[in-house]
């Protein structure tokens, strides 16, 4: 049976990772030591009491988990304490919840999705779980880079002539708003017109909302939500479900 240190997951990505190191890994049919860096593109949901942390935390909170996982992961040796190489997504915001957040990591060597999900799944803190791992190439554009397009559901007490002023709303060809920048020191006027692809009320309490984001055209939904109505609902909850990258031809393609 062995002992429990040798069973353990450490101990298996340890021992790989040493191999690594001492190129102990099985050759190609040249005879050549394939180390196989590896790299992934993980998909997590943050919902419960995770959707209370920042951008900023959640990110230490997915280093952390990556290292607990012991994961032959890919060392940042450039700082004085070595971080897990890591790129995320867009920043999310606090209180919002999500069935959206990637983050991609490299490997020391090639491990199958499924080990790669079932390692950071017990790593993961409270209400977080991860969605999805898939191998991506090397030089594949970071996820950060990549997407461009949010799609959010946002639930709430709405008005019942919601529909109505909805539809108006998108008939505007400019749709105005302010954006206070941090410290209140300067407003910048965004038309969100462009930026909104679909603003669909699915039912009378619930509205999903596709949206176009970049640099100086980043706009919140509850944003849109307050132009559209005039005010945002106290009981607003705001979902982002899932990201994209738009084409030149405006086809949205997943990341």
């Amino acid at each position: 049976m062995g002992d429990p240190i040798s069973r353990s997951p450490c101990f298996r990505w340890e021992l790989l990772r040493a191999f690594i190191r001492g190129g102990m890994l099985s050759t190609n049919k040249g005879g050549a030591t394939s180390k196989a860096r590896t790299r992934y593109r993980v998909r997590v949901t943050r919902t419960g009491e995770a959707n209370q942390l920042s951008h900023l935390a959640q990110i230490e909170s997915l280093r952390r988990a990556v290292l607990e996982s012991c994961l032959p992961v890919i060392l940042d040796g450039k700082r004085t304490r070595p971080r897990p190489r890591l790129a995320f997504g867009p920043a999310i915001a606090m209180g919002y919840e999500s069935t959206a957040e990637y983050f991609d990591l490299e490997l020391e060597s090639r491990v199958s999705p499924e080990d790669v999900e079932q390692a950071l799944r017990d790593s993961l803190p409270t209400g977080m779980s991860v969605h999805g791992v898939r191998r991506i190439p090397r030089f594949f554009p970071s996820i950060d880079a990549s997407v461009n397009v949010v799609r959010y559901v946002l639930s709430g007490s709405f008005p019942g002539d919601a529909e109505h002023r909805r539809e108006e709303f998108l008939h505007h060809n400019t749709i105005i708003v302010e954006k206070i920048k941090k410290g209140g020191e300067r407003i910048e006027h965004v038309d969100i017109r462009p930026l909104i692809v679909t603003m669909t009320l699915a039912t009378p309490n619930r509205l999903e909302l596709t949206m176009r984001f970049g640099p100086k055209r980043t706009v919140k939904p509850e944003a849109v939500v307050e132009k559209w109505l005039g005010e945002t609902p106290k009981d607003l909850h705001v979902l982002r479900e899932e990201l994209f990258s738009e084409t030149a031809g405006g086809e949205l393609i997943l990341p």
